[in-house]
């Protein structure tokens, strides 16, 4: 490994050491906004697109029943009320009453993937819930390095080597994928650093920013 990325590779495992400490408020803050927009959520079937069963174990809700569908595999143990499907987020096709989809959207680089996985989540339920990075904040969300996720692929290649890249979206992006949903901006320090994209049921809209 070059010398400069593995400068790039300390400075990303410390900086995300402190992220993590930094946006520990955010995430509580997120969980009370997810609640509001879904206060029956015990009473849902969720969807849950390109994520994780540990994120369920770990949260502070329980639906009804998850199903987790994502295509590495990565089970971490089911229940009752928890499954996995090793499926492409993408190509799958189902009906649910909320789609939760956090981080899936920032790992697709090509417009057609993105625009594809905004029809899966209006084709599978009325309600979803979304997050994503904000393209808007001036550090990369993978290396923490100031801008390197607006530099051209082969640049970025260059500096921080075969750390996987993260596709931020703009708050214009969301707002036109996804018409009709509240759009929320996490802020960090003062700046967005993630976008929240929340379709509740149609006579409960939660406070706007």
């Amino acid at each position: 490994m070059a010398q400069p990325q593995r400068l790039v590779r300390a400075w990303s495992v410390r900086a995300a050491a402190a992220r993590t400490q930094v946006e520990a408020g955010a995430r509580a803050r997120r969980w009370l906004w997810f609640r509001e927009a879904f206060p029956d959520i015990e009473r849902l079937r969720v969807v849950d697109l390109g994520g994780s069963a540990e994120f369920w174990w770990h949260a502070p809700v329980r639906p009804a029943h998850v199903r987790v569908v994502e295509a590495a595999g990565r089970s971490a143990g089911s229940a009752s009320w928890l499954v996995h499907e090793a499926a492409d987020p993408l190509e799958w096709s189902g009906s649910c009453d909320l789609v939760v989809c956090d981080g899936l959207l920032d790992r697709l680089a090509a417009p057609a993937a993105r625009a594809r996985l905004a029809d899966v989540v209006h084709a599978c339920a009325e309600r979803y819930w979304l997050r994503t990075a904000a393209r808007e904040h001036p550090l990369d969300p993978q290396t923490s390095l100031p801008a390197l996720h607006l530099m051209p692929g082969h640049l970025r290649s260059r500096i921080g080597g075969s750390a996987p890249r993260v596709f931020p979206a703009r708050r214009t992006e969301l707002v036109s994928r996804f018409p009709g949903a509240v759009v929320r901006g996490e802020r960090v320090a003062g700046l967005v650093s993630s976008w929240v994209v929340a379709k509740p049921r149609a006579d409960h809209v939660p406070g706007r920013p």
